[in-house]
């Protein structure tokens, strides 16, 4: 019985090196390697075979989830890089904003000195 895959890890990457790990399993593989020449396979044999099946599916499952966590944590570190120069560019961008405003407001002062200025130059020079 092979162990079933968790229904929140679903990329390719995952899946095939599970795959792999459960092929690896196989004991009929893992025999091959204790086969003598004109020798049938014995008891002993298929022990061992379980045995390193066993050790290479556990392996394998474990690199699986292990690529996985990195494929994770790879995609979370771009993900909150993006988020912090997102977080500077608007706080660039209301900085910019508010130095236009600032001069705005200045260069409207300015205005309105200006035309008091007039004025009082206009009022002034009657007054005399």
């Amino acid at each position: 019985m092979t162990p079933q895959i968790p229904r929140d890890t679903q990329t390719a990457a995952f899946n095939n090196a599970y795959a792999s790990a459960v092929a690896a399993g196989d004991p009929r593989f893992n025999a091959k390697p204790y086969d003598k020449p004109g020798l049938s396979r014995g008891g002993a044999q298929w022990n061992q075979a379980g045995i390193d099946g066993a050790n290479k599916m556990a392996e394998g499952i474990a690199a699986a989830y292990s690529q996985d966590l990195q494929t994770g944590k790879a995609n979370s570190d771009a993900a909150l890089q993006s988020q912090r120069d997102e977080r500077t560019n608007s706080l660039a961008l209301a900085a910019l904003q508010q130095q236009n405003n600032y001069a705005n407001q200045l260069a409207a002062l300015q205005r309105q000195g200006m035309a008091l200025n007039l004025m009082s130059s206009l009022l002034g020079g009657l007054t005399k």
